[in-house]
Parts: C-alpha cells; sequence; structure tokens
C-alpha cells in the first residue's frame, strides 16, 4: 500500500472527515501540557483499554492494529492520548462536574414500570378499577388486555433510562413514588394506566465521573467548532 503523506482541507471535506479532523486537533492543542503517564501506570490503562474494546489475547491486538494501520508504538500514543485528554477534561471541568450531573440526572436514573394500554377509555377505567381494588394483578390484565408489545412481559417494562419512554409518560414516572398506581391517562391515540415499580438512582461513581467529565470536554470542543466556523462565516 502507499504510503499515506497529508490530505487537502478540501479532500477531508469531500469525504465528510474534516470536522473530525479540527476536533482532534482542538484535543492537541488542549492537552499540549499534560504529560503522559507514568512508567507504571501505562500497562493497566494498555490492559483496560484492551478490555473495553473486548481484545483478550496479544494476537487479537495485534490484529486490530494492523486493521487499523497502526504499529504496537502508535496504538500506545493513542491509549495514552485519551488519557491525557480525560486528566485535561477533570483539571478543566472538575468544577462543574456535580452540576453537570444533576443536569443530566433525569436522562441517567433508570426506571422499572408497568404499563397496559387500551383504545378504550372505558376499557381503560374498568381495568384500572380491577387492579386498584385488587381484583386481578397488573401483569394478568396487561397479559390478557393490553394492545401493546408490553403485554408479552405482563405489562413489565424496564429498567430503562428515564429518556425512553414517551415525554409525558417519562413525566409522570419521575413524579411516581414506588408502587403507586395512576388512573388512566390519554397518550397520543392510547388510554394507558402506569405502575411506577422500581426507581434506580444513578451514582456518581467513577466510571460515571469519566463519561460526564467527557460529554463536558465534547461540549467543549463543539462550542470552539461552532465559534471558528462563525467567524470563518463573518
Amino acid at each position: 500500500m502507499q504510503a499515506i503523506q497529508s490530505f487537502s482541507a478540501d479532500q477531508l471535506a469531500c469525504w465528510g472527515l474534516l470536522r473530525q479532523v479540527q476536533r482532534e486537533e482542538l484535543v492537541d492543542t488542549c492537552i499540549i501540557n499534560i504529560q503522559p503517564p507514568a512508567a507504571e501506570q501505562r500497562q493497566p490503562l494498555f490492559e483496560q483499554w484492551c478490555q473495553r474494546q473486548n481484545i483478550h489475547s496479544p494476537d487479537a491486538l495485534k490484529r486490530w492494529q494492523q486493521k487499523q494501520g497502526l504499529s504496537q508504538q502508535q496504538w500506545q500514543e493513542l491509549v495514552m492520548r485519551r488519557w491525557r485528554w480525560l486528566c485535561w477534561c477533570e483539571q478543566t471541568f472538575e468544577a462543574k462536574l456535580n452540576s453537570h450531573y444533576l443536569e443530566r440526572k433525569n436522562q441517567l436514573d433508570k426506571v422499572s414500570y408497568s404499563l397496559l394500554r387500551v383504545k378504550s377509555q372505558h376499557l381503560a377505567t374498568e381495568l384500572h378499577l380491577r387492579i386498584k381494588e385488587g381484583e386481578a394483578s397488573f401483569e394478568d390484565i396487561a397479559s390478557e388486555y393490553s394492545e401493546g408489545p408490553e403485554s408479552q412481559q405482563g405489562g413489565r417494562l424496564g429498567p430503562v433510562p428515564l429518556s425512553q419512554p414517551h415525554p409525558m409518560l417519562a413525566k409522570l414516572l419521575q413524579v411516581s413514588t414506588a408502587g403507586q398506581l395512576w388512573p388512566p391517562k390519554q397518550l397520543e391515540s392510547w388510554w394507558i394506566v402506569v405502575r411506577l415499580d422500581e426507581l434506580h438512582c444513578t451514582e456518581l461513581n467513577a466510571a460515571l465521573k469519566q463519561q460526564l467529565l467527557l460529554e463536558l470536554g465534547d461540549r467543549h470542543l463543539e462550542e470552539q467548532l461552532a465559534a471558528t466556523e462563525l467567524a470563518g462565516q463573518a
């Protein structure tokens, strides 16, 4: 294969890669003063990277490197560059982490809930009353009457992120207490009966902290790119 030297901005734009290259250039600018990890930190970093990529043997790693056109040294630089970017994000956005966590919490938290939906308001009211009075379980009612795919699981759904259900349903679940059964609500062409079974709150652990810091870093890059594009149009 012919050695690759350089590409023009026009070529990168035509291939749909220009913005990604500009983004990576911004990353390099940000991390220029971030030193690589110490020697004793590197092997654990390389092992963690392989675990995330489901690469479980030296041969599998070598095949991946060959597919990507990377030498062993280039691969190590790639992994350490990601570590340096995370360090920069932590140094830069640590003070904003908690507020970003609270901002994202509704999307990060998960819910388990029971749902049944029918087209008839009268039927929905009757089924809600039967569940409320204990004449039949939610699961049995949903299995027999619900007109959506949830009937196959007895109406049980989740755990799923709060951002996944319909916005109106998500708001209802968000203000529910565990076990709360709501009377029928109209949702588009459906009448639904819903019960919150469990709210799974997301804790700000080490993995989530890294995710949120990288999100803030991505936001910073997008803002910088947008400002550059705007300046170019002026």
